[in-house]
């Protein structure tokens, strides 16, 4: 009965070991994160366009003549009716002159109704609301970049801070990601395309998944977005490693090899 006491209490131990190594390492907020981050960028966009559909049947012509929807909703919040538009009043807002000049012009012919106070309260509420989610996106934005760059700086730099926390995510653990293949990375993100493949033969095979995101997999053409994809994941591959493992700066060597071979791929279209 003693042995089975002591057993039990070895393995409460361990258990409790595991659970701390879990959530007191960096990786774990920088998890927790990411994961915010994700939910505030889908909050921003629902609020931001509840915003623009209620404001649109006022001014329906600004959503066209101004493109950068955090403008967008200052202009809502801090102007209000098209009615008080002016150069002064959108100075600070709008930078750009020309575009500056054509939301005035079109707020002085624009063919929307007129909207009643406590209506206009209500979308300035909601743009307010949606303007301090994305300034906490922000912030969240900035924790990640820091972290990232301590934890580890060759990885980020490569990947981004942002899709790098993510990938990190999707592993679950540094340790995780560092012991994984390049071939594993490239298609990190794509479970439900990978599960589809091996479900029917004859669906396509994942080209990639989180990596999608990268900017130099986003602006390559169509067959060369796989090709382009690969590269990535196994100058990713040593990133990860050389930062879990050996600790050496060799973000600008992978880099170099990494513009050279989109150069090489741009040559063969």
């Amino acid at each position: 009965m003693n042995r089975i006491e002591e057993l039990r209490k070895k393995l409460i131990k361990k258990t409790r070991e595991k659970v701390e190594e879990k959530y007191s390492g960096e990786e774990e907020h920088i998890i927790r994160a990411v994961n915010a981050l994700q939910d505030l960028d889908e909050i921003f966009n629902l609020l931001s366009e509840h915003c623009a559909e209620w404001y649109s049947s006022h001014f329906p012509e600004l959503g066209r003549a101004l493109q950068n929807p955090e403008a967008f909703l200052k202009l809502i919040y801090f102007v209000g009716e098209k009615e008080k538009f002016s150069e002064k009043a959108i100075a600070d807002i709008i930078k750009e002159p020309a575009t500056a000049k054509l939301v005035i012009e079109k707020a002085k012919k624009s063919m929307g109704s007129k909207i009643p106070e406590t209506a206009m309260a209500e979308i300035k509420m909601l743009a307010l609301n949606a303007l301090n989610i994305r300034e906490q996106r922000n912030s969240l934005e900035k924790f990640l970049t820091e972290e990232m760059q301590k934890k580890a700086p060759n990885f980020s730099q490569i990947c981004g801070s942002v899709l790098g926390a993510k990938m990190l995510k999707e592993a679950g653990s540094l340790r995780r990601l560092a012991l994984m293949p390049s071939s594993t990375i490239q298609i990190l993100g794509a479970k439900k395309a990978f599960f589809r493949h091996v479900k029917n033969p004859n669906a396509k095979t994942p080209k990639y998944g989180l990596l999608f995101q990268h900017p130099m997999v986003k602006q390559a053409s169509f067959e060369n977005k796989g090709k382009l994809a690969r590269s990535l994941a196994g100058k990713i591959s040593i990133a990860i490693k050389m930062d879990f493992f050996g600790k050496k700066e060799i973000a600008k060597e992978l880099q170099k090899g990494l513009d050279e071979r989109a150069k090489q791929l741009q040559k063969q279209k």
